[in-house]
């Protein structure tokens, strides 16, 4: 217990007896259950909740989990509408949309109409031209270097949940203008050009992508999008009555719990309702608990990125209009009361909160995290729906993984020239036959992907090799999990500890042990699993090869490098 561990510790611990303490502890827990991975929260940077007196929440996604796919695909359906309403063709109607294609971190190229997969460094590990995986011989004709800059203004990221319909249609419109017969295409030219063009009319694949983005931002702010789905909130929204158990508990340890989100007050007034008004629920003597008891401080229309640098107008809500108050607010947040606007620097300083006693909980990685972490110091949370599938396929491909780390050692091994004196250059060395071992790697590589439950396979890795998206998790967020109710599950002092990171040259030797260091997918990332892929999916890891000029173990398992 606790208590044993705080004796034996005041007592004083040998390393033996130290080490003996904790493998019996460790022995005292049971194995993790499927069940268990919806509700662990992961830690990439260790947190003391003690510390934290401030706990915010985004809400779409976060606080409103959605269904999917059925409302991904209500958004796809309207922002076709919306396309052909504006020009495209009517065909686009028939496309329906597919839930197993897109998952979000995706580069969008707005040169050549490829939705890139790629490592935290901006190599490309996949290429999609519309639904079409590109093999290497083709990613190295438009990119020489299987690289591509993350931050070009050419490159489009495409980070949220939202995106994921944004994502397959973009792959779609590709597709279509691609393979129309009346269509050519642009190979030359600015970049700004490059596409397809029929007769006097030139569609770019830049001038796709900006439609698209137009267009989904349209049916998000103006289009009947929030309309249909507070109209059938039980079809397109998951309800739970753990939400207002977990809100209720956390401010019942003298916490302050907040909202900020970019939604509008009415949306945000009639889907919290819908979320947290159980009348089961109400405690008695008070009546009907609503929506707002369980805020301390909303803020709506909060704008983010934004919010968390320059911000906006504060300015209090009247709630019998729904419209804004006239002028800006400058007094101490009221409870209850509430916000449209505003800035991170003005909860700080009306509210007297200080940035590290902020954990900060949404699913936009940027949006809600990033900028967080980066421009405030608050603590975060992602919320990672996908997170409970990507660790059951990574529970059953270790093995996999483990001979992947292995073939990609051999490999090294055999590069190396040893002699009695150490290694020395051997001038004209006959490099080694390495073909046996590529065609190995490239076999469990497309295991390991086809086990993932999405086309575009793993949200988190590739291979032997982490996405960027992946990346930006382990960099930035303190914790993640795949819900905000994971919070249910620990106690209110929990302290989170992150795993130790080693650097190379601190791993143990694999020289003198032959065994590879155990997996630490960046940050403390647990990775997840899917069942039957397509043809080309199959033939788009197969091409993962390794160029002769890539030289031994470089990105063997994917095109990264």
């Amino acid at each position: 217990s606790p208590y044993s561990l705080s004796w034996a510790m005041a007592e004083g611990l040998s390393g033996e007896k130290l080490q003996q303490l904790v493998d019996s502890y460790r022995g005292s827990q049971s194995d993790t259950s499927e069940s268990d991975y919806d509700a662990r929260i992961y830690a990439n940077r260790s947190l003391s909740m003690d510390r934290i007196t401030y706990i915010g929440f985004d809400m779409d996604y976060t606080l409103v989990a959605y269904k999917s796919p059925e409302y991904e695909q209500l958004a796809y359906e309207f922002a076709v509408e919306r396309l052909v309403s504006i020009g495209y063709p009517k065909e686009l109607a028939s496309i329906k949309y597919d839930p197993t294609f897109s998952v979000r971190g995706l580069f969008f190229d707005k040169v050549y109409g490829n939705l890139l997969k790629c490592d935290p460094y901006g190599n490309i590990l996949s290429c999609f031209h519309g639904f079409n995986c590109c093999s290497t011989q083709q990613i190295r004709a438009l990119y020489p270097n299987k690289y591509v800059q993350p931050l070009d203004h050419r490159i489009e990221i495409l980070y949220t949940l939202f995106n994921l319909p944004e994502t397959f249609l973009l792959a779609v419109l590709v597709d279509f203008f691609d393979n129309q017969p009346e269509y050519k295409k642009i190979e030359d030219g600015p970049d700004k050009d490059k596409g397809v063009k029929c007769g006097d009319v030139e569609i770019s694949y830049w001038m796709i992508q900006q439609d698209v983005r137009r267009t989904v931002d349209w049916i998000h702010n103006e289009g009947k999008l929030k309309e249909r789905t507070l109209q059938n909130l039980e079809k397109y929204v998951n309800r739970d009555k753990r939400l207002p158990k977990m809100l209720h508990q956390l401010r019942q340890t003298n916490r302050k719990v907040f909202l900020a989100t970019n939604s509008g007050y009415e949306y945000t007034m009639r889907l919290l309702r819908y979320m947290l008004e159980f009348p089961e629920l109400d405690e008695p003597g008070l009546g009907p608990l609503q929506w707002k008891s369980y805020f301390d401080y909303l803020i709506t229309d909060a704008n983010k990125p934004l919010f968390f640098t320059e911000g906006s107008m504060l300015r209090e809500v009247d709630e019998d209009t729904h419209s804004l108050k006239l002028g800006v607010f400058t007094g101490v947040l009221q409870p209850g009361q509430v916000y449209s606007g505003g800035s991170s620097d003005a909860f700080c300083k009306y509210t007297g909160a200080n940035g590290k006693q902020i954990l900060y909980v949404g699913d936009h990685i940027f949006g809600d995290v990033i900028k967080a972490k980066k421009e405030q110091a608050w603590r975060t949370f992602l919320v990672l729906p996908e997170l409970t599938d990507e660790t059951l396929v990574w529970e059953s491909i270790k093995a996999l993984y483990q001979r992947l780390q292995n073939l990609e050692y051999i490999l090294s091994v055999m590069y190396r020239c040893n002699t009695d004196n150490g290694a020395q250059l051997v001038p004209n060395a006959k490099l080694p036959n390495i073909e046996s071992i590529r065609k190995a790697i490239k076999e469990i590589v497309l295991k390991m992907e086809e086990s993932y439950p999405r086309r575009l396979g793993s949200l988190l890795r590739c291979g032997s090799q982490l996405t960027y998206f992946a990346n930006q998790v382990s960099r930035y967020a303190d914790l993640y999990g795949s819900s905000c109710l994971c919070l249910m599950n620990y106690t209110p002092n929990h302290l989170f500890t992150a795993p130790h990171q080693l650097m190379a040259h601190e791993m143990p030797s694999q020289e003198k042990t032959n065994t590879s260091p155990e997996p630490r997918s960046g940050g403390g990332i647990h990775y997840p699993m899917r069942k039957n892929m397509s043809t080309t999916r199959a033939m788009s890891i197969a091409n993962h090869d390794v160029d002769e000029e890539d030289g031994p173990g470089a990105g063997v398992a994917t095109s990264a490098l």
